[in-house]
């Protein structure tokens, strides 16, 4: 083979090597997938009640610095009722579905800055009904953590405004382990169940990772983003909760897919040939020589 023959035969080998070996790339994040953890706002457990839900401010801070191994969550929201009307028993119940260990997640309950009773609950989300619960927390919703429930017996008096607290934090252990990617989302779809016009505020605070953002719902939602030592900050804020259903979500994606598209398996093996290839040539080509 003449030298200029082998010089074209090289060159093309490596065209083809550079042209089909690709890198993994990261999941498509212009699709989301379906969200499948959330926690929710607060709803009665009697639906037909005349309470009224005021206000409705939740603070969420992920800490994603470790996040193959854990993602930590702290959970703090404020809910102001009022019951205009005579003194009423009520039970209250915070949903969420989070892949905690529940028993080893703190959590606490107040009324006006007053430590009340609690209970918590964690079930199968198809177990619900048996329990008096017959709400449709998400329409669209991938479940594979239980469904708990933070729960308090209230008694609130004729024209009385209730500021209602409740938090918790825990920690997930190997967050993306389920499909490569943490995806949640904090739903205001409960306060349909309530009375008034609530003003809502969502605010995530996210460290490490590389979150992303998104919001589905009441367009006339105001939005942003910000830039906080070691992460991000994004608040939404809204009037009408009750005449709305918002998602507010929040994802990290691991460093690979969840699986290797069967495209790239081939196109790698392509440019593993082209390698053999020149390789196999050049040995011919020294053998001839020394011939």
């Amino acid at each position: 083979m003449k030298k200029s023959q082998f010089t074209a035969v090289i060159l093309i080998a490596l065209f083809i090597l550079t042209v089909n070996i690709k890198i993994y790339p990261k999941l498509n994040a212009s699709i989301p997938p379906i969200p499948d953890q959330f926690i929710a706002d607060i709803f009665p457990k009697n639906n037909n009640t005349n309470i009224l839900l005021l206000n409705t401010s939740v603070a969420i801070t992920l800490n994603a610095t470790d996040l193959i191994n854990e993602i930590g969550i702290t959970f703090k929201g404020t809910y102001t009722l009022f019951n205009p009307e005579n003194p009423t028993n009520l039970t209250i119940n915070l949903p969420f579905s989070l892949c905690f260990d529940v028993e080893n997640t703190t959590f606490g309950v107040s009324v006006n800055d007053t430590l009340v009773p609690f209970e918590i609950v964690s079930t199968a989300g198809d177990a619900l009904p048996s329990m008096g619960v017959n709400i449709d927390f998400i329409p669209a919703f991938d479940f594979h953590c239980p469904i708990t429930l933070i729960t308090s017996n209230l008694t609130l008096l004729e024209n009385k405004t209730y500021v209602v607290k409740y938090q918790f934090e825990g920690s997930i252990h190997k967050p993306l382990s389920f499909r490569n990617l943490f995806y949640m989302i904090y739903s205001s779809d409960t306060a349909k169940l309530w009375k008034g016009n609530a003003t809502e505020r969502v605010e995530y605070k996210a460290f490490g990772g590389n979150p992303i953002f998104g919001i589905t719902g009441n367009q006339e939602i105001l939005r942003q983003v910000i830039d906080i030592t070691g992460g991000k900050k994004f608040i939404c804020e809204w009037n009408d909760a009750q005449n709305y259903t918002v998602q507010i979500g929040i994802r990290f994606y691991g460093s690979t897919p969840e699986f290797i598209p069967i495209e790239l398996i081939v196109s790698n093996i392509l440019g593993y040939v082209a390698i053999i290839s020149v390789i196999a040539l050049w040995i011919e080509r020294r053998k001839k020589k020394r011939s």
